[in-house]
């Protein structure tokens, strides 16, 4: 009896200490989660501080007036910036954020806007033949419809959400995409080059003409894509298209920027405790905007 008593004793004591053991993994584990949750939020106010001084950054390194030559450096070789006092550092790269056609040139066309509508439904109409798309007008229509609208695009669904006019992310060009697809029974649509030729968002006044790809410049002015690659070198687009025997009449001074464009889209990587972390900004006109941390 005593032995079966022990015995039961013993389980007994196995069973808490399990238990014990059990709780004492979740509530490690929970400090664990914690603890990557709090670095996360001491990184993102990092990410905050280094952002409030991003201007003054890109500002002395890009001087008062920057040269293509400037231009070109910072967006072909990442920026390696470090703390005066400190071992802080952080790697600074950015790209071109005008060398692309705004989608929201595709709204319905005013006497003023004619210029910018021309170029970018040129495009319209060559992504579309590209891709073999079966109703390229029913399309058009959306996006034109999309752009004007100050309402959330959700097809089908009425939204309280406002959304700014002359606005267009991806997101909501998916959304369209989305609706064509669902109407016209078109997967085709999925297939075409959007984003290699077209930027999201919100619209600009002029097309940062110094740096476009050479996919753009071929499909734009009917170039072959070689042709580009190896003459359109020296970030001088006009020259190269009149050397090149291209059609002029496109390329208008209302849509074409002839001087530096200080537009561009930069990121962040540093690293903070035990992790790595980064974030996304615009700079245009010696100012910053559209802050987007990443994990």
């Amino acid at each position: 009896m005593v032995k079966k008593r022990n015995a039961i004793t013993l389980f007994i004591t196995l069973a808490v200490i399990v238990a014990l053991l059990a709780l004492v993994g979740i509530v490690f584990g929970y400090l664990s989660k914690a603890r990557a949750k709090a670095q996360d939020k001491a990184a993102l106010i990092q990410a905050n501080v280094i952002y409030a001084d991003a201007s003054n950054t890109l500002a002395k390194y890009l001087g008062k007036k920057p040269s293509n030559g400037i231009l070109k450096q910072i967006y072909s070789i990442p920026v390696a910036i470090k703390e005066s006092k400190g071992s802080f550092n952080m790697m600074l790269a950015c790209a071109p954020s005008h060398a692309a056609v705004p989608i929201v040139w595709l709204k319905e066309p005013t006497a003023k806007s004619q210029d910018k509508f021309s170029v970018a439904s040129i495009l319209f109409d060559k992504i579309a033949l590209e891709a073999n798309i079966k109703d390229p007008q029913y399309l058009l229509k959306l996006i034109q419809d999309a752009i004007a609208s100050k309402q959330q695009i959700k097809f089908g669904v009425e939204s309280r959400l406002q959304r700014r006019e002359n606005f267009l992310s991806y997101s909501n060009f998916l959304a369209i995409l989305n609706e064509y697809n669902l109407q016209k029974g078109d997967a085709n649509v999925y297939k075409a080059r959007w984003r290699d030729f077209y930027s999201f968002g919100e619209g600009y006044e002029k097309i940062d003409s110094n740096y476009l790809s050479a996919d753009l410049v071929s499909y734009l002015f009917d170039i072959d894509k070689q042709i580009v690659q190896e003459g359109f070198t020296d970030n001088n687009l006009k020259k190269f298209l009149y050397d090149n025997g291209a059609d002029m009449e496109l390329f208008n001074s209302k849509v074409f920027s002839k001087g530096v464009v200080v537009a561009m889209r930069c990121t962040i990587n540093y690293a903070f405790g035990k992790g790595y972390y980064s974030f996304d900004f615009d700079y245009t006109k010696g100012k910053v905007h559209g802050f987007e941390f990443q994990k």
